[in-house]
Parts: structure tokens; C-alpha cells; sequence
């Protein structure tokens, strides 16, 4: 028995140098880059005919930097950084209609930007991203409205932009 239990824990200690060797994928690192403090947003772009959806993913964003991130959103002659960009498209899509009419039964909609975040202290651009989308769905038959698509399909976008500052491990 006593012979079972060395064996045991030599084949755990292999184990944990091994998991330490080809890194397991846990660190005690912070997610985001330590030297970056503040960040400025500034309005963002929009070049498609839908009225004032870059101050909603602007605010968006923003409420995102400040709830999930270490960084503090500040006006730009005082931030470190800066992240700027522009809607490129909004597509809505009917994805099926119903039967016996030509009325949509469920609708997608994918917002479609380019972001730059840019270091304003050395000029290096940290993260950029061209035809960066993501996407709601829509069901009016069951009471959601495109309102309700457009504001997930925005706050998708503002989180999944948010998660693009991330350090790279």
C-alpha cells in the first residue's frame, strides 16, 4: 500500500511539471495591459442612413470599458489611449417568414464596424479591426420588437469590442 502511494503522488507531481511545462492555459496575469489607465471614446462614426445608433454603441462601449475593465474612460487630452471607430453597415436579414403570408417570422440583425484603440503616448496602434459584426435575432410573434434587436445587437457589439482590448497571453 505504501508503494501505491509514492506511485501516486510521483505520477501527480509528473503530472502538475508537465501542466507547468506546456502551460495549461492558467494565469495569475491580469486580462488587460497594466500600463494603459485611461481610455478615451469619442463618438463614433456612422455611415449608414440609421439615425443616431453611434452615440448608442459609443455609450455602449463606453459602459462596458467602465464595468469590465481595470481602464477609466476620460476626455481625450487626458487619456492614454483612444478608441475610435465608425458603423460601416447595418444588415437586417428575414431569416423565415411565416407560412401562408410573406410577413418575416424571424429577423437578424448585424451591425458591421471598424475600431482602432491607439497608444495616444507613443502613436503604436494597440488593436485595430475591420468588418468587426456581431449579430441579434428578432421573433415579432412572440412580442420582441426590432427595437429589442437593435439594442442586443449593439450591446453584443459594445462587449464583444470590449473584449478585443484584451491582452494577448
Amino acid at each position: 500500500m505504501n508503494e501505491t502511494l509514492k506511485r501516486l503522488v510521483a505520477f501527480a507531481l509528473l503530472c502538475s511539471a508537465f501542466c507547468v511545462l506546456v502551460s495549461c492555459g492558467y494565469s495569475s496575469k491580469t486580462l488587460y495591459t497594466p500600463s494603459v489607465k485611461t481610455i478615451a471614446v469619442p463618438i463614433w462614426g456612422n455611415k449608414t442612413f440609421r439615425r443616431e445608433w453611434e452615440f448608442r454603441l459609443t455609450e455602449a462601449i463606453s459602459k462596458n470599458i467602465e464595468s469590465r475593465t481595470p481602464y477609466k474612460i476620460v476626455p481625450q487630452q487626458r487619456a492614454d489611449t483612444v478608441l475610435t471607430g465608425e458603423i460601416m453597415d447595418i444588415q437586417q436579414t428575414v431569416l423565415n417568414r411565416r407560412y401562408g403570408t410573406d410577413l418575416p417570422r424571424e429577423s437578424q440583425l448585424t451591425v458591421v464596424v471598424n475600431f482602432t484603440w491607439k497608444d495616444l503616448r507613443t502613436g503604436r496602434v494597440i488593436v485595430e479591426r475591420k468588418q468587426f459584426n456581431r449579430s441579434a435575432t428578432e421573433i415579432p410573434q412572440i412580442g420582441e420588437r426590432v427595437a429589442d434587436a437593435e439594442q442586443l445587437a449593439i450591446e453584443r457589439l459594445a462587449a464583444a469590442i470590449v473584449e478585443q482590448m484584451q491582452s494577448d497571453w
